[in-house]
């Protein structure tokens, strides 16, 4: 009797055992199936923005057109320290806040300029820093020593490119060259001389205003 009573307590435990083994099998056939016919989730990569970075060239230009779509009025006055307010301004103003916006200060290199080369300078009758560097005589006087000659010819269109220096009349206006070109492949030209629009196609008929006197390109360093 011990030893019938012995083996069935054996039989009940082997039971459940296998059952147990059977079961966690089939869930491990089952997972491993669902696993193989499931999309694997997708990984999210961290997305790091570049900052943009322009050339001084490119900053230039937009400073030239921030001047002009600002439209500053024309005002041809003198002011104590040099710099107009930002809603006033010339033809040469608008130059000077373009180089600014390269991180070009013409005025300085207009000042130094013309002190330490002052034959070049013969018409100034004295040198006065608030104004200098807005004159337009002055500015292409800088340029002719400073940049790049390059031809007046606008029909030579590949001598021409944005952010030239244009120099009109008998030194009566001066404006910057645009990246943007009409149907005969001539640039535009950024300039204020009190106009409504003040980047324009303007350099293909310049001949029939005050004539285009000088063209420069100006060396900027990366």
């Amino acid at each position: 009797m011990i030893k019938t009573t012995r083996r069935r307590k054996k039989v009940k435990w082997i039971v459940p055992a296998s059952i147990i083994t059977l079961s966690v099998i089939g869930l491990s056939v089952a997972i491993y199936a669902y696993s193989q016919n499931r999309e694997p989730v997708p990984v999210i990569e961290e997305v790091v923005e570049q900052p943009v970075v322009l050339s001084k060239l490119d900053r230039l230009i937009l400073g030239a057109r921030k001047d002009a779509l600002a439209m500053p009025a024309y005002v041809n006055a003198y002011y104590a320290g040099g710099y107009p307010p930002e809603n006033e301004g010339t033809c040469t103003d608008l130059v000077w806040r373009a180089f600014m916006e390269a991180d070009i200060l013409l005025k300085d290199l207009v000042d130094e300029d013309i002190k330490t080369n002052r034959e070049r300078y013969d018409h100034i009758a004295y040198r006065d820093p608030n104004i200098d560097f807005r004159r337009v005589q002055n500015l292409a006087i800088f340029f002719e020593y400073n940049a790049e000659v390059l031809t007046t010819d606008v029909y030579d269109t590949q001598a021409w490119q944005a952010g030239d220096i244009v120099v009109f009349g008998n030194y009566e206006h001066i404006g910057i060259v645009s990246d943007i070109r009409n149907a005969n492949d001539i640039p535009y030209l950024i300039h204020n001389n009190d106009q409504p629009v003040r980047e324009e196609d303007r350099l293909e008929y310049g001949s029939y205003t005050m004539g285009i006197k000088a063209h420069y390109r100006y060396s900027l360093n990366p």
